[in-house]
């Protein structure tokens, strides 16, 4: 299987940023295409409705507000990411479940490989907080390459 098209999911992290530099690596090495995304998640609590506002601007809603935010923050994040000369790396915002939207992120865009950092929690904390990585190994159709945190190697 021939990898063309990576997909990295961010959450604006250095443990993010660490998964990324190596999937523009690899994607360097086999000619293959990068795509990061990030999922953000609006509470179920908060109405699709709701709108905000500071005096003197109009009001927006929520969900803009969130996206708005979510993209000044992908553009400031690959902003800091080192990409060869003549590679180009695509970026998009997706709203819902982690696990779920990244799968289907990835079946939509033709995705031949995930690569995304860990946390690397155990015990209670990882039983608790689940794991969105573990999630997509299990369950995703494509290969799943996990990238440990960088800040714990010596």
């Amino acid at each position: 299987m021939a990898v063309q098209r990576i997909l990295v999911p961010v959450d604006y992290s250095d443990r993010c940023r660490h998964a990324l530099s190596y999937a523009i690596f690899l994607a360097d090495k086999l000619g293959a295409t990068v795509d990061v995304v990030h999922i953000w998640d609006r509470p179920a609590y908060v109405p699709e409705t709701m709108v905000v506002g500071k005096p003197g601007t109009a009001p927006k809603s929520l969900a803009d507000l969130i996206r708005e935010n979510a993209e000044a923050d992908m553009t400031d994040f690959l902003g800091k990411t080192q990409v060869p000369p003549g590679m180009s790396v695509a970026h998009h915002l997706e709203s819902g479940e982690p696990a779920s939207t990244i799968l289907e992120t990835a079946k939509k865009s033709g995705t031949d490989l995930i690569v995304m950092g860990t946390h690397g929690r155990t015990g209670v904390r990882h039983f608790l907080l689940g794991s969105v990585a573990e999630k997509l190994v299990r369950l995703s159709p494509v290969p799943v390459l996990t990238v440990p945190d960088d800040s714990t190697q010596t």
